[in-house]
This record gives structure tokens, sequence and C-alpha cells, in this order.
């Protein structure tokens, strides 16, 4: 939200096996029936897209991924998380702040969120919106990153669950990204799995 939300982008994608394939996604891990693939985006940036099942229904899969003031307990490495302002049901801003290992400085992050519904599939992103609220002088803020979130119902008690990211870190070590974008979407789709 990371960077997992980071994870949090605004094209819609349909991320079925054909596109996966399309897209020159690599499989990295496949662990607790999540797979997560990764590859370099058009700016050579590493990104990757996380995919499960839940056994829930679709809309309460996204009323517990739209509950972001809960976000930082159980989306990786987010130590705090609110929603900062809502405009209406489909559109408003949130606030993360991301623990980094000593002797990274923490970062934050501030994103506005857009949902797309139907009766089949639910499409949530959250884009970067760095200039929303002041700088934190305790926080580096990332000024680029996206997170999409696909909900596509299976049938009325299965749901796939897709997320997309990416986030530009700078002066972070590659292996530190690494750990990112491989660690983070196992942890939070793992514990998402096990609200359900």
């Amino acid at each position: 939200m990371l960077i997992n939300f980071l994870i949090l982008y605004a094209n819609i994608f349909s991320f079925s096996e054909n596109i996966i394939n399309k897209s020159k996604w690599e499989l990295r891990k496949d662990e607790n029936s999540i797979k997560v693939y990764l590859r370099k985006n058009d700016n050579n940036v590493s990104e990757y897209l996380a995919v499960t099942e839940v056994n829930s229904d679709i809309n309460s899969i996204l009323d517990f991924i739209l509950d972001f003031d809960n976000s930082y307990r159980w989306m990786y490495k987010l130590e705090e998380s609110e929603i900062l302002k809502k405009n209406n049901d489909s559109l408003f801003h949130v606030y993360f702040k991301m623990e980094m290992s000593w002797p990274l400085k923490k970062r934050d992050l501030v994103s506005d969120v857009k949902i797309f519904k139907d009766d089949e599939e639910i499409v949530v992103t959250l884009n970067s919106s760095p200039k929303f609220i002041p700088l934190n002088k305790d926080f580096v803020r990332i000024n680029d990153s996206k997170s999409e979130w696909i909900l596509t119902k299976i049938d009325s008690n299965t749901t796939k669950v897709s997320l997309q990211s990416y986030a530009v870190i700078e002066k972070i070590p590659s292996f530190v990204v690494e750990m990112f974008i491989l660690d983070g979407p196992l942890h939070s789709l793992s514990n998402l799995r096990k609200r359900f």
C-alpha cells in the first residue's frame, strides 16, 4: 500500500491471465494462495500486481478496503492512515505514514481515491496528490505513486482481488525497494484474506 498503496492508477486494467502474459508480467512469488507479479512500467519503475481470491462478497471487501482510517492495521509498513476529505462516495483524499527501517527516513503519501463500480467489478484507484496538504518535516513525501484495486465478482461469496501498484521512492537502496514490492502485497493481501 507501502506501497501496497502504493499504493496505490487512471486507466482501468482487466488483469486476466491473458492480459498478464501480454503485459510481460513475471511471476515472482506464489504463496498463501497469492500470486505476485513484477515488471518495469513505461518509466522503468518497478511495479507489482498481486492476485488472490477472497471468500466474501464484493461489497464487503470494498467496504473493508475503503476504511482507510484503519488501513494501518493491515497494510504493509503503514504506521498511520486517515481519510483527509471525502467529497462524495466515489472521490476522496487519504493520507498514509510509512515506517522505514533505520537509517532511512519515514515516508508519507497523499492520494486521491476514485471508485468505479458496476455489478460485476469494482475498481478503486489511488493516485498521488503530494500538494494536497503541506509537507511534514518529519517525513519524505512520495510524489509519484499509483495503486489500483480491482474486485471482480466470481459468485455471491467469492471475489477475485487484484492490487497493482508502484511508487517512486527516492534515495532508497534497490534491495529495500525489492522487499517492499515482494513482501508488501503478500503481507497486505494475506491480512485481507484473514478478515473474511
